[in-house]
């Protein structure tokens, strides 16, 4: 298979996305542990400063929303190390994205049950991973990049300099890069027939005729249909992956686990419910590692206007 996300040529680059490349690459070059606790310093300002700021107020609304028999107290708590734990996540992303391969891979310090993916991928059916929006995921990509081939999906963002410096750092890994729409969707189709492994995030919230409303944390709201469907359709066994930060900066753990078994039903609506499920279950095993700062309600059956600030 080949690469159908180019990089984009650096003449299309503005002096803005120039100076995001050159800082992004400063950030990559400094130590971990000094980088995470940057981003917690920066973070506690942020929260001091601006405790009723939009991103403050859509986290605390999904709080409220997915844990509404915690307390107030327990959902601030929450908050707070929620907004350290998303900055450290970012600037963790541009280190990884920075370095080689071979750093990253040597920032994984312990992987929890490896055999539920070795045997996915010597299954000769294809492997599905599921990685939410949940801890560090990228630091996984040249984990799994030394144990298989690797199709990652690919949505640009609204900076081309920081889509430029991913893709930089993805294309030395060897991986497919495939765009998030109808091509890529057939890559990942045609790679899972050919015992391909793909990693996919679940949890944005999909186009008009990519989702259907299924329960997440009790709440019916617009979900995407992807991975159910590539499932039924290939046969592919799927497995739930996370990667989170030791503390201390020593490295990162990798958690795999079996998703609901439901997710392999016929029935879509059955498969994307235990999709959802299996999302919360690994959510709840530790709240404040999840990207709370995304509106995953914006679209939801029964809760219009969940977002608004009276």
């Amino acid at each position: 298979m080949t690469d159908l996300t180019p990089l984009p040529p650096r003449a299309e680059l503005s002096g803005r996305d120039r100076f995001l490349l050159r800082l992004l690459g400063f950030f990559s070059r400094l130590p971990l542990g000094f980088l995470q606790r940057l981003a917690a310093l920066l973070a506690v300002i942020a929260v001091a400063l601006g405790g009723k700021s939009k991103t403050a107020h859509t986290i605390r609304r999904n709080l409220e929303l997915c844990f509404p028999e915690q307390t107030p107290e327990w959902r601030e708590q929450v908050l707070r190390a929620n907004v350290i734990s998303t900055a450290q996540t970012a600037l963790e992303f541009a280190k990884t994205w920075g370095m080689p391969p071979e750093y990253s891979l040597g920032q994984i310090k312990q992987v929890h049950n490896l055999k539920l993916l070795e045997d996915a991928l010597a299954s000769g059916r294809g492997t599905i991973g599921i990685v939410p929006h949940f801890g560090t995921w990228e630091f996984m990509n040249a984990w799994v990049n030394s144990l298989t081939r690797a199709i990652i999906m690919y949505k640009p963002g609204k900076d081309k300099g920081v889509d430029t410096f991913v893709l930089q750092a993805r294309s030395r890994l060897q991986a497919t890069l495939v765009p998030a729409d109808d091509r890529g969707v057939k890559a990942v189709f045609k790679g899972l027939k050919q015992n391909a492994f793909c990693a996919i995030l679940p949890d944005h919230v999909p186009h008009e005729n990519g989702g259907m409303y299924s329960p997440f944390f009790g709440i019916s709201t617009w979900t995407g249909m992807m991975v159910p469907k590539l499932i039924h359709r290939t046969g592919a066994t799927a497995v739930m992956m996370a990667c989170v930060r030791r503390p201390g900066g020593d490295g990162f753990e990798i958690f795999l686990s079996e998703p609901d078994p439901e997710v392999y039903s016929e029935d879509v609506a059955v498969a994307t419910a235990a999709m959802n499920r299996s999302i919360e279950t690994l959510i709840r095993r530790d709240p404040v590692q999840y990207q709370w700062s995304y509106k995953r309600f914006r679209k939801s059956e029964h809760l219009p206007d969940v977002y608004r600030r009276d």
